[in-house]
């Protein structure tokens, strides 16, 4: 799968995410369920894909803060990896094929390498900073642009509560009186490389720690897509929000009516 020029850390983790995506598909574990929280669940699949993925990723000696597992980001810029095994657990356990397998580098405090399993397609997406996104299957590879063709608007209140919680419930709520764009709500960050390739249009997520949506921001970035948080600030690795939309006009429309619906303190 590898392209000429693909740099060595990336070669690890496709191979990481295919294999990782391989032990997803095949469901051993999908009916040990776990309850991490109110709305959180962790199946024996997570932990199983979490462990298999840091395996391999270790031949490169760098450490790895992951869902599962945890782990701690070194302070000092040296590189490290992000990895969510499963973004989309519930879906999975349901039998939902809407969930990825993320993995990002992580250099001098910006993600420079993403790959993403797609569940929903067996593609895997790969981005290097600066040199575009691709999506990869069958030994076949195509470029990933952003595009606004779609119409539709991912939407996820994520992590949220309070305040917050209530400002993704007004924002989708005046994105579907207006009718200008068809809403949906995937329950994972595989929204990101859907916005990537052009399947939907904008992702907005009010709210998620940066594990589960470090490897999808690269991504729609180098597919061309404008990213922020949701008060229209760059996104970064302390971000906890994320807008991202096929094109600028776009991305302005959504960053307004998030203003326009944010509740009053």
């Amino acid at each position: 799968m590898a392209v000429d020029g693909t740099r060595p850390e990336t070669r690890v983790a496709i191979d990481a995410v295919e294999r990782g995506l391989e032990l997803a598909r095949s469901r051993a574990g999908a009916g040990d369920i776990t309850s991490k929280g109110d709305r959180d669940l962790v199946t024996a699949t997570d932990i199983a894909v979490e462990d298999m993925v840091r395996d391999i990723v270790s031949a490169l000696s760098f450490p790895v803060v992951g869902e599962e597992r945890g782990g701690d980001m070194p302070v000092d810029g040296s590189p490290f990896w992000f990895l969510d095994p499963i973004c989309g657990t519930r879906n999975f356990a349901s039998g939902i094929p809407l969930y990825c397998v993320n993995l990002a580098l992580v250099e001098g405090d910006e993600v420079t390498v993403s790959v993403v399993g797609d569940a929903s397609t067996d593609e895997i997406h790969i981005a290097e900073r600066g040199r575009g996104a691709r999506a990869s299957a069958h030994g076949e590879h195509r470029p990933l642009v952003a595009s606004e063709e779609s119409r539709t608007i991912a939407i996820e209140p994520g992590h949220s509560s309070g305040g917050r919680r209530e400002h993704a419930a007004r924002f989708t709520g005046e994105a579907i009186r207006e009718d200008h764009w068809d809403v949906r709500n995937l329950s994972s960050t595989l929204s990101l490389p859907y916005v990537a390739a052009g399947r939907v249009a904008a992702y907005v997520l009010f709210a998620a720690p940066t594990l589960h949506c470090a490897a999808g921001t690269l991504l729609v970035t180098e597919a061309g897509a404008t990213l922020s948080d949701i008060d229209g600030q760059p996104w970064t690795l302390r971000s906890d929000s994320l807008v991202a939309s096929a094109t600028p006009d776009l991305h302005r429309e959504l960053l307004n009516r998030a203003q326009a619906t944010k509740p009053s303190r």
